[in-house]
């Protein structure tokens, strides 16, 4: 047993170290403006493929802890759930979810920086918007009534103010994805996005991202284990569980003479 969790913990770590370099590589061809395939997409499928089973190498392992249910618990969590969701044997596998996810946002905002479009001005999300409002006709509009006086009213008269929030949010979700800080919220703002994206009428890949982003926001405590998350979320806290930052408060407080 300890060989087998051994070598499923080697293989997890040169599953991060292939996935990071080749994302890293990509980033940087993509910000160069390179054309040419890198062939980073089918590489991260097939890398994910093999951390799936890895993981699931060390879900058979820890199933037995897993299963011990506290009498506390109302409605209890099933050892797999518990496993992809909050066990750091996970983390490999939601890695590699994160280099896919946060290089597609981080390219992708950073396109438009460099787009004076793009800019304060507001020029590409007025086009965008345009566009959107010429898909509300028929009978099964593409950009539903109520989203549509959304973009005429606050969106469109703001469109400088708004294409500032895009641009930098893009950027912010894949920063926060690629080195894994906060990543549950940053995953949470990038399907918040993808969702705001697909009631507009545009499909392309928010689909994906979208779902794929769900999941990092339901795994918020495991995904980001190998990231900042690992040393901030401990530091931090939950709004249930105070972390050592707050900890160290509270006693400074509590203490005599203070």
């Amino acid at each position: 047993m300890t060989n087998q969790r051994q070598m499923a913990f080697n293989a997890g770590l040169l599953i991060v170290a292939v996935a990071g370099m080749w994302t890293l590589v990509h980033i940087i061809l993509g910000v160069a403006g390179a054309t040419a395939n890198d062939f980073w997409n089918v590489a991260l499928l097939v890398l994910f493929v093999i951390a799936l089973l890895v993981a699931f190498v060390q879900y058979m392992q820890e199933r037995a802890t897993l299963q011990t249910v506290s009498t506390k618990e109302q409605f209890p969590e099933p050892a797999v759930a518990k496993f992809f969701g909050g066990s750091t044997g996970s983390a490999p596998l939601w890695f590699v979810v994160r280099m896919y996810v946060g290089a597609e946002w981080l390219l992708a905002g950073w396109e438009k920086v460099m787009s004076p479009a793009w800019g304060t001005s507001g020029k590409a999300l007025s086009g965008f918007v345009a566009g959107a409002l010429a898909k509300t006709g028929g009978a099964n509009p593409a950009v539903q009534g109520w989203y549509a006086s959304f973009l005429h009213n606050f969106v469109l008269p703001g469109a400088g103010f708004f294409s500032f929030l895009v641009t930098w949010g893009e950027v912010a979700v894949g920063v926060g994805l690629l080195l894994g800080v906060l990543t549950g919220i940053a995953a949470g703002f990038g399907v918040l996005m993808n969702l705001n994206y697909l009631l507009a009428g545009t499909v392309s890949v928010n689909p994906i991202l979208g779902m794929i982003g769900l999941f990092l926001v339901f795994a918020w405590r495991a995904c980001g284990w190998i990231g900042l998350d690992r040393w901030l979320l401990p530091a931090l806290g939950l709004p249930w569980k105070p972390g050592a930052l707050f900890h160290v408060q509270e006693s400074r407080v509590h203490a005599p003479g203070a």
